[in-house]
């Protein structure tokens, strides 16, 4: 007995080995693919470099949001702006400047021809700034540009007053980088003039635009470069200063979509309407046909123009299709409110998160309140349009040539047994019967033996419901709900 009380012993013993070494062996490995990817061993570090070889626009915004994202995903371990740029809208550059705030790994400007106005100010939001020989940076004050009519001349108040916000801005923000923000002033404002170490660099009356080598000259004591963190010819010098000259280089350069997107986004609303209004028609009309299609493109376009933009993913769209069909299940099948309110909230919850701003690598389905403030705005306006224009068509359509012509074309023939005696036997105004199959708006209505086509004006009727027959005109009779 004692033998084998010993041989039991061993052997749970041993299991236990065995089982504590397989838990260590899974922690280990847990931990490994926790790690982001630049750290683990024999892995490159991945470095995306976002092209900026245009005007700073809304497209730009749509450009660097989707690089940033597409950095969080790949853990990438750096940024490079690879600028070249003469500026553009100050509103784009603020947002510019938010996102790069908001990024979740170091980020870098490379200077690779000029970086003039806004480029200068959205260089200051970066942690270091590099330079290719013989390029420049500067010249960053506000202008006023009216369409069609180009630059014109600010008014001496206003000019002051952009003038100063601007400065703020530039100056908080390169503070924020570890430059210095006198230099951005210099850029803004040429009453500013800049004097570093005792050394004039600018005079006042002139604005701040500074060559490669200038940028990178010392100035104080200990010495300390006035702007350019180094000059290199490629991009290759750059990320040989980085300690990332083995990196695994990833572009982000505009799709050509990113224009498409910008007029997708500006007309959000109308969008939300007319899909809201065709999925309206589409359930009021048998068959499907044109509205139906209309709400498809509609809404499809709407999520493709905030892909695009890097607001949204396939979640929103999964959920807002999931909206839908809970809301059909509640058309096909109605008296299950919870399916219809649920639906309605999956509906509105998708546009707000596709519409929402987000910051690099947060979470698609938490966005702040702050960011949700002006989609909702968006949101309900399109939804109270659409109910208006539900509320018009819904008195108007039924009488339209065009919907009695789509009625005719469905309506039963007396090939199905309905017989023109009977209809005109049962369709008196006045007389109440129950509604044989669901009306919406047309169907079949049974008023004692007798049953027949029917239309109401516009409401959903469910099967089995006791209508009332208000109007009778020719071949088309006008029911609606008794009460």
């Amino acid at each position: 007995m004692r033998q084998i009380r010993a041989i039991h012993l061993l052997t749970d013993l041993t299991g236990g080995i065995h089982l504590a070494m397989r838990c260590l062996v899974f922690l280990g490995l847990t931990l490994l693919l926790s790690l982001p990817a630049s750290l683990r061993a024999g892995e490159a570090p991945t470095v995306c470099v976002i092209t900026i070889h245009e005007e700073i626009s809304r497209n730009t915004i749509f450009l660097i949001r989707r690089g940033l994202n597409e950095a969080a995903e790949k853990n990438a371990t750096a940024v490079i702006l690879n600028m070249d740029t003469n500026g553009g809208s100050l509103a784009a550059t603020e947002d510019i400047i938010k996102l790069l705030g908001h990024a979740s790994v170091p980020t870098y400007t490379y200077v690779d021809t000029k970086a003039f106005s806004a480029g200068a100010i959205i260089a200051s939001a970066t942690d270091k700034i590099f330079m290719a020989p013989g390029s420049v940076i500067g010249a960053a004050t506000p202008i006023m540009v009216i369409p069609g009519q180009g630059i014109q001349e600010m008014p001496a108040a206003e000019r002051e007053k952009m003038n100063s916000a601007t400065r703020a801005l530039v100056r908080s923000t390169a503070q924020q980088k570890g430059h210095n923000g006198e230099v951005f002033e210099a850029m803004v404002d040429k009453d500013r003039g800049l004097i570093v170490g005792g050394v004039s660099v600018c005079e006042t009356g002139k604005l701040l635009t500074l060559t490669s080598g200038e940028a990178a000259k010392e100035y104080g004591q200990p010495p300390k470069a006035l702007l350019s963190a180094g000059t290199h010819a490629t991009l290759d010098g750059v990320l040989k200063q980085l300690d990332l000259a083995n990196a695994t280089l990833v572009t982000i350069q505009p799709y050509g979509f990113e224009l498409a997107a910008r007029l997708i986004t500006s007309i959000a609303p109308l969008l939300i309407v007319a899909g809201l209004v065709g999925i309206y028609l589409e359930i009021k009309t048998p068959g499907f046909g044109v509205p139906g299609f209309t709400a498809i493109a509609c809404f499809a376009l709407l999520f493709a123009g905030y892909f695009v933009a890097g607001l949204a993913g396939w979640e929103q769209p999964a959920l807002f299709v999931a909206g839908l069909l809970l809301l059909g299940f509640e058309v096909l099948f109605p008296g299950h409110l919870v399916s219809g309110i649920v639906g309605l909230v999956f509906i509105i919850a998708a546009l707000l998160l596709a519409m929402a701003e987000k910051w690099p690598g947060s979470s698609p389905w938490l966005p702040t309140w702050a960011n949700l403030q002006w989609p909702l705005i968006k949101v309900l306006l399109s939804f109270t349009g659409s109910t208006v224009v539900m509320a018009i068509l819904a008195k108007y359509l039924p009488q339209s040539s065009f919907f009695q012509r789509m009625e005719l074309a469905t309506t039963t023939s007396n090939a199905h047994g309905y017989t023109t005696a009977k209809t005109e036997a049962a369709a008196v105004v006045g007389a109440t019967g129950l509604a044989a199959t669901q009306l919406r708006p047309s169907g079949m209505g049974q008023f004692g033996e007798n049953v027949v086509d029917v239309v109401t004006e516009g409401d959903l009727i469910e099967k089995g419901a006791s209508i009332r027959i208000t109007e009778v005109q020719g071949s088309r009779v006008v029911v609606t709900r008794a009460k």
